[in-house]
C-alpha cells in the first residue's frame, strides 16, 4: 500500500482498511444489513473527528465499534443480555477472522527466519509500524527492512498457496 501523503489521505487508508473488518463484525451481530452499515458510520463519523489524536487507529475503532453496539442493544433491545452478545474472542475476531489469524501464524512457525525477521514481521504486519521506523529499530536501512519484509510476505504467502489458500478472501 502507498503511504499516505496527508491526514485525508491517512483516514480513506484507514477507512479501506478497516470498514470491511467493521461492517463484518456488525453484520455477525445484527441480522439488518442497513442497520450495521448505519452503526459502521457512525463509528467512522467519530473516528473522523478524532483521527487527529488516535494513536492505535485498529484498537479505538474496534473499541468505539463494541461501545456503539452495545448503545444500539441498549436503545433497540433493553432486555437483551448484554454479556451475551459479547461473550466471544472479541470483535475483531469474527467471521473466521480468527481461524485465519491461526492459518496466518501456522504459517509464520514453518517458514524460515530468524528471531530478528520475526520481529520485524510482527512490528510491520500486526503493529502498523513504518519500513522507517523498524530500521531505526533494528538497525538496518529501510531498504533492508523493505526487502526483508517483502520476502518474508512472498514465503509466508507460498505456504498458504500450498494448503490450498489462493488469496485473502480465501482467509476470511
Amino acid at each position: 500500500m502507498k503511504k499516505a501523503k496527508g491526514p485525508a489521505d491517512e483516514f480513506t487508508r484507514a477507512y479501506m482498511e478497516y470498514y470491511p473488518l467493521l461492517l463484518s463484525s456488525l453484520l455477525s451481530r445484527i441480522s439488518n444489513p442497513e442497520e450495521a452499515r448505519d452503526l459502521c458510520q457512525e463509528v467512522f463519523i467519530i473516528f473522523l473527528e478524532k483521527f487527529h489524536t488516535i494513536a492505535n487507529k485498529r484498537a479505538w475503532l474496534f473499541g468505539t465499534l463494541r461501545n456503539v453496539l452495545y448503545q444500539h442493544y441498549a436503545r433497540k433491545k433493553p432486555d437483551v443480555d448484554i454479556d451475551e452478545v459479547f461473550n466471544d474472542e472479541g470483535l475483531a475476531f469474527t467471521n473466521g477472522a480468527r481461524d485465519a489469524r491461526i492459518m496466518i501464524a501456522e504459517a509464520i512457525e514453518q517458514v524460515e527466519c530468524s528471531e530478528e525477521d520475526r520481529v520485524l514481521l510482527d512490528l510491520i504486519a500486526i503493529h502498523d509500524y513504518s519500513y522507517g521506523n523498524v530500521a531505526e529499530i533494528l538497525g538496518l536501512s529501510r531498504r533492508q527492512v523493505e526487502y526483508r519484509y517483502g520476502q518474508l510476505a512472498k514465503s509466508i504467502l507460498d505456504y498458504l498457496k500450498s494448503k490450498g489458500i489462493k488469496g485473502l478472501a480465501d482467509l476470511l
